[in-house]
C-alpha cells in the first residue's frame, strides 16, 4: 500500500494570450450584436412625420406628377420624371387606381408591399429595406383620380459612401476606433490580473506566498478587481494556514506513533528470546504487522 497525492501538477502557466483574444472577440461580438439590432431596428415600415421634408414636399410633387400625365399621357409624366429625378438614381412611378403603373413599368417587388398600404388620410409611408428605400402618398387629383406617387431609392454601396464621405464616414471610423481602443482597453485590464497562475501545489512550482497583486497595481485600483483582488489573497492565506496546520498535524501523529512502535519493536524482540517455539509463527505475524504501519508513517 502506497499513499499517493491526488492533487495533479499543472502544466503551466496559463495561457494569456488567449485568454485576451477571447475576450477581445467577445466584446466585439457585443458590439456586432448591438449594431445589428440597431439596424433591425431601422429596417421596416413607418409613417413620415408631417413635419419631415418629404411630407412637405410629396403633395406639390404628387399634383405635378397627375397633372403631367393628365394634361400629356406617358410622355408628358416620362419628361416631368426626368427633369425631376435627372440623374440622382430615385425612381419614380404613378400608379393609378387600378393599380397600373402609367408607363406600364413593373413596380419592383420590394416596394408592392408599401404601394397597397398607402394611407387615404394624406400621411407619407415609408420602408426602409435592405437593398431600397420606398415612400409611398396616395391621392386624389383636382380631376377625382385617384394616384399612388411611389419614389423608390436603390441601395448602392458606392453612392453610400460617396454620400458619407463629407461626414459620416470620418466619424464612422472614428467610432470604431474609439470602440477597438476601449475593447482592447477593458480587455487588457482584465486579462492583467494574472493572478491564477501563482496559486499551485508547491511541488508544480508555485509559492503560497504568491498573492493576486504584488507590486499593488490592481488592489490600488477602486475596482471590483481590486476586491476580487483583496478576496483572492485572503483565500491564499486561508489555504496556507490550512497547509501548514495539516502538515503540523502530520508532524505530530508521525511522532507520537513512531515512539510506541519503537518500545513495540523492542519488546516483540524480546518476547521471542523467552516464548516457546510454538509462538514464533504469531510472532513473525505481529512483526510483520508492525512493519508495515512503521513503513506507511514513513509514506505519511
Amino acid at each position: 500500500m502506497t499513499i499517493q497525492s491526488s492533487i495533479s501538477r499543472p502544466n503551466g502557466r496559463a495561457p494569456i494570450g488567449r485568454l485576451f483574444i477571447k475576450v477581445f472577440l467577445w466584446f466585439w461580438l457585443t458590439v456586432l450584436v448591438l449594431f445589428a439590432i440597431f439596424l433591425a431596428s431601422r429596417i421596416g415600415t413607418r409613417l413620415v412625420p408631417s413635419t419631415d421634408v418629404v411630407a412637405s414636399f410629396a403633395p406639390r410633387v404628387a399634383d405635378e406628377a397627375a397633372h403631367a400625365y393628365e394634361s400629356g399621357g406617358p410622355q408628358e409624366f416620362e419628361q416631368f420624371e426626368r427633369g425631376l429625378v435627372g440623374k440622382s438614381g430615385i425612381e419614380l412611378y404613378l400608379i393609378d387606381g387600378y393599380g397600373k403603373e402609367v408607363l406600364s413599368r413593373s413596380i419592383p417587388p420590394d416596394s408592392l408591399s408599401i404601394v397597397r398600404a398607402a394611407r387615404s388620410d394624406g400621411r407619407v409611408l415609408s420602408r426602409y429595406g435592405l437593398r431600397s428605400h420606398s415612400s409611398s402618398y396616395k391621392f386624389t387629383s383636382p380631376s377625382g383620380h385617384p394616384y399612388v406617387l411611389l419614389v423608390r431609392t436603390g441601395f448602392q454601396v458606392g453612392r453610400f459612401l460617396d454620400s458619407t464621405a463629407g461626414g459620416g464616414l470620418p466619424l464612422s471610423g472614428a467610432v470604431l476606433l474609439m470602440v477597438t481602443f476601449f475593447c482592447f482597453w477593458l480587455t487588457h485590464h482584465i486579462v492583467a490580473t494574472d493572478s491564477g497562475h501563482s496559486i499551485r501545489c508547491e511541488n508544480g512550482g508555485g509559492r503560497r506566498s504568491d498573492r493576486a497583486s504584488p507590486g499593488g497595481d490592481i488592489r490600488a485600483t477602486p475596482d471590483e478587481l481590486a476586491a476580487l483582488a483583496a478576496d483572492f489573497d485572503v483565500m491564499v492565506e486561508r489555504m496556507g494556514a490550512f497547509v501548514r496546520s495539516h502538515k503540523d498535524l502530520l508532524s505530530t501523529v508521525s511522532h507520537e506513533l513512531r515512539s510506541p512502535l519503537t518500545r513495540l519493536i523492542m519488546s516483540l524482540a524480546l518476547l521471542r528470546k523467552q516464548s516457546p517455539p510454538e509462538s514464533e509463527e504469531l510472532l513473525q505475524r505481529m512483526e510483520h504487522d508492525v512493519e508495515r504501519v512503521d513503513t506507511l508513517m514513513g509514506q505519511l
